[in-house]
């Protein structure tokens, strides 16, 4: 009787595909699906191979923190003009997350700003250090009704404090993408892929939101989904930080400021009193108000 081999050839291709995949750090646990609940020696061997890259991918995240989030992070923390400040964080969230285009938005008042405009595929840049000024309106957080704004991803994020990953615009639900459609006729591009998070204070308040577009596979340069990712995670925390304490320090400077002109005026009035309140002023008052009758007295006179 002829024995059977340890693997049947499409368990040994499902594995050999899932190795080939670790070594390019493209490894999903699907690619094994059922395979590692079998109790043959391809299951053992698909299990094993599944806690490897497990394993693997966990190392590559902690190298990628180190490589990445740590030098964007003292970038950001660094960083004094604001405006580069600012072109800083939409940046680097591109880097991390190979997307192709990416917004900065900043609360004011009741809606959000645009200040940084990104597309790589379009060459265009606006805001931050380029002189390019950003050309959109803001986007309000609230309908003419006084309802809240939730058709759009940026305002929805920022009214929930929630993030929102869209595979495909084109086909997402209970969000309105027609300015998105509008802009895609206008400049032949393609919007897909959207991720939006919003940046919070240490208070917890949303002071702006960061939305990259397009994802891109770094071998294929096919369009893809975004992922959750701990290095994405990292930089949206340290890039609200930053951006917190920027904020912070400048209401800081103008307090001061505000305070420095009252402290001033206080001091003038003070100075002002304490003349008025001399003797030799009050000398000089009497001798003024002298003068005044005596010329009253001669107009009189003369007329």
């Amino acid at each position: 009787m002829e024995e059977s081999p340890i693997l049947q050839n499409d368990e040994f291709l499902r594995i050999m595909k899932a190795m080939y995949a670790v070594n390019r750090g493209e490894y999903r646990p699907e690619m094994l699906g059922n395979l590692k609940s079998e109790s043959s020696h391809a299951g053992q061997l698909a299990r094993m191979l599944d806690e490897m890259a497990r394993q693997v991918q966990f190392r590559d995240r902690q190298l990628n923190l180190l490589r990445t989030v740590i030098p964007a992070g003292v970038a950001l923390s660094a960083e004094k003009d604001f405006n580069r400040l600012l072109e800083t964080v939409v940046v680097k969230a591109q880097e991390i997350t190979y997307a192709d285009a990416g917004t900065l938005y900043l609360m004011h008042e009741n809606s959000l700003r645009f200040v940084i405009v990104r597309n790589t595929s379009l060459n265009m840049a606006m805001g931050g250090t380029t002189e390019n000024a950003v050309t959109f309106k803001p986007i309000p957080l609230y309908k003419e009704t006084g309802l809240q704004n939730n058709s759009n991803v940026a305002s929805y994020v920022a009214l929930t404090h929630t993030r929102v990953n869209i595979p495909d615009a084109y086909e997402a639900k209970g969000f309105d993408f027609s300015g998105t459609k509008l802009f895609d006729e206008r400049t032949g591009y393609r919007s897909k892929s959207f991720l939006a998070a919003p940046l919070e204070d240490k208070d917890k308040e949303v002071i702006g939101v960061l939305q990259l577009i397009n994802a891109k596979n770094p071998m294929t340069g096919e369009i893809t989904s975004f992922e959750a990712d701990d290095v994405l995670e990292s930089l949206i925390l340290l890039a609200a930080a930053a951006l917190d304490g920027y904020i912070r320090e400048q209401k800081l400077r103008q307090e001061i400021a505000r305070l420095r002109i009252e402290i001033d005026v206080t001091l003038r009035s003070r100075q002002v009193a304490d003349i008025t309140e001399t003797a030799y002023f009050r000398d000089l008052q009497k001798k003024a108000s002298a003068y005044r009758l005596r010329n009253a007295d001669d107009k009189k006179d003369k007329g």
